[in-house]
C-alpha cells in the first residue's frame, strides 16, 4: 500500500490579509527513523533568494508519543535548493504527524524580486508554494495525499485554492508535485470559465478580464495540440511592493505572476508573460541539476507559446516578430553571456539576470533551427518527441541525443554539444517555415563588433 499524507491548513485572518498558517500533517506509513529523516524543509533556493518561511511550534509525534529530533542539512535532490532533514531519535511507530505555524515573508530593503515560490501576503490574502510552505515526508514513493482548507479563522467567502484543485483535494502524488505546486488563500477574487481562472487578491490598476478572455481560446488550443484535453489552469497574481515585477514562477497547470503596486504595467509584455508560463504545462526535461535541462525546458516553452498562438491565428506576424526579437534578439544575440555553456549560467544566474535569460533564447533558437533540419530532411519535427514527455514523464538529455541520432545522424548531436557548450547560433535558412525574414547585423556587445540577428515581416 502506498503511503497516506493527511494535510490541515489553517489560516488565520487579521488586519485584511493572512497573517499566518497553522499546518497539521498526519502521514500513513511514513518510515523514519535516527538514520532516516521524518520530513524535510526545503530553503535557500534561486541563489538563496527564495526562503522557507519563519516557523514556531514545530512539534512531531506518533502512536508512542511526542518525538525528540534533530537537524542537518542532508543532499537535496535538486542542486538549486538546500534541503534539511529532521531525523527522530528512536524509529516512529505508527502514524507519524507534525505540526507548525507559519509566517508570511517580510521582504529585505532593497528587495527587488526573485521566482515567486515565497511565502508571501499581500492585502487581501497570502500565496506561495508547496515546497516553501510545507514540511514534506523524506519519500520519493508516491502518497495518497489529502488537502483540506480549515477556514474558521477566516472570514465568509475566503477561498483556498491549489494548482491541483480548490477546497479539499484528494491526489495520488509524489513528493516533488506536492512541493512543486503553487497556491492562493484568502478573498480571492476571479475571472474564469471551465479550464482557465485567473485568481488575485489586490485590486490592481489595469484590467484582468480582457486579458484573460484573449488567453482563454489560447489555452484550449495548447491543450489539445498537447492532446491534454482535460486539462486546467490556473493563474495565481501577486502585487508587489517594489518597481520592477511582471515576472512569474510555473509549476503544472499553474504559475503565480507578480505586478507593481507602483504602477506601471505593461499589458503586453504581461500577455507574454502569461502565455509563457501557461505553456509551461507541457514541454518539460530535467533539470534537477540546475542547467541541464533549462535549455529545453525553458527554451521550449519560447518556442511553442510564441509559435503556437501565431499559427493558431491567435496573433499576427508585427506581434509575432516583436516576439521573436524580444526572446531571441534581445535575450541571446545581444545577451553578454551568450557564449557562456549551459553549466556556466547557474553559478551567477541570479546575481546577473541577463545570463539567466540566456537558456530561454539559446534553447528557443536551436530548437527551431533543429524543426528547420528535420522539416527540411523529411523527418518530422521537434513535436515528435516533445509531446512524447512532460511533467509526469521528463525528458533527460539523453532521450533528446537519442532523438537526433535517429532522426539525424551524429552531426546533430555533434551541434547539440557544441550549442550546450555555448557556440554562438546561427538562424537555419528555413527557420519558423520561411515566414519571416532573417536579417544579419553588427552590434557592439562586450567592448566589440559582434555578428548578430533580428527578424522582419516579410514584404
Amino acid at each position: 500500500m502506498r503511503p497516506e499524507l493527511k494535510i490541515e491548513i489553517r489560516p488565520y485572518w487579521e488586519n485584511g490579509t493572512v497573517s499566518f498558517i497553522d499546518y497539521e500533517l498526519r502521514g500513513q506509513r511514513i518510515k523514519a527513523s535516527p538514520d532516516i529523516p521524518m520530513f524535510c524543509r526545503y530553503d535557500e533556493a534561486f541563489g538563496g533568494l527564495c526562503p522557507f518561511p519563519e516557523m514556531d511550534y514545530l512539534e512531531a509525534g506518533d502512536d508512542r508519543g511526542a518525538l525528540c529530533y534533530r537537524e542537518k542539512e542532508i543532499t537535496s535532490f535538486n542542486s538549486g535548493m538546500r534541503c534539511f532533514g529532521y531525523f527522530p531519535e528512536r524509529a516512529v511507530e505508527g502514524t507519524l504527524s507534525w505540526r507548525y505555524r507559519a509566517y508570511p515573508r517580510i521582504l529585505p530593503e532593497g528587495y527587488r524580486s526573485s521566482p515567486y515560490y515565497d511565502f508571501r501576503a499581500e492585502p487581501g490574502g497570502l500565496n506561495g508554494s508547496g515546497f516553501f510552505s510545507l514540511l514534506l515526508p523524506a519519500t520519493e514513493r508516491e502518497l495518497d495525499v489529502r488537502l483540506r482548507w480549515n477556514m474558521s479563522s477566516m472570514p465568509p467567502g475566503s477561498r483556498g485554492i491549489f494548482s491541483f484543485g480548490e477546497g479539499t483535494v484528494e491526489k495520488t502524488m509524489k513528493v516533488t508535485e506536492l512541493g512543486i505546486s503553487l497556491f492562493t488563500v484568502g478573498m480571492v477574487r476571479a475571472v474564469e470559465n471551465d479550464s482557465l481562472g485567473v485568481y488575485y487578491l489586490s485590486e490592481p490598476e489595469f484590467e484582468i478580464r480582457p486579458i484573460a478572455e484573449k488567453l482563454f481560446p489560447i489555452f484550449q488550443y495548447e491543450k489539445n495540440f498537447f492532446h491534454d484535453p482535460d486539462a486546467k489552469f490556473k493563474v495565481f497574481l501577486r502585487r508587489d511592493p517594489f518597481v520592477i515585477s511582471n515576472g512569474g514562477s510555473a509549476c503544472r497547470y499553474a504559475f503565480l505572476s507578480g505586478y507593481s503596486a507602483f504602477g506601471g504595467f505593461d499589458p503586453e509584455k504581461w500577455f507574454n508573460v502569461l502565455i509563457h508560463e501557461m505553456t509551461h504545462t507541457w514541454p518539460y526535461m530535467d533539470d534537477s541539476n540546475v542547467g541541464e535541462g533549462t535549455w529545453f525546458t525553458e527554451g521550449a516553452t519560447e518556442y511553442y507559446c510564441t509559435w503556437l498562438p501565431y499559427v493558431g491565428g491567435f496573433l499576427d506576424d508585427d506581434f509575432t516578430v516583436k516576439c521573436l526579437n524580444e526572446k531571441i534578439g534581445k535575450r541571446y544575440y545581444q545577451n553578454p553571456f551568450r557564449e557562456m555553456p549551459n553549466m556556466e549560467i547557474p553559478k551567477i544566474q541570479w546575481k546577473e539576470r541577463s545570463a539567466q535569460e540566456c537558456p530561454y533564447g539559446r534553447g528557443f533558437l536551436y530548437l527551431a533551427n533543429t524543426d528547420a533540419q528535420l522539416r527540411r530532411a523529411g523527418k518530422g519535427s521537434i513535436d515528435d518527441i516533445v509531446k512524447q514527455f512532460g511533467w509526469d514523464r521528463p525528458m533527460h538529455p539523453g532521450d533528446w541525443k537519442d532523438f537526433l541520432r535517429e532522426r539525424l545522424g551524429q552531426k546533430a548531436v555533434d551541434q547539440f554539444e557544441e550549442m550546450i557548450g555555448g557556440k554562438l547560433l546561427e538562424p537555419d535558412p528555413d527557420i519558423f517555415e520561411n515566414r519571416f525574414q532573417v536579417v544579419k547585423d553588427e552590434i557592439e556587445l562586450n567592448g566589440q563588433k559582434v555578428l548578430s540577428y533580428h527578424f522582419e515581416t516579410k514584404k
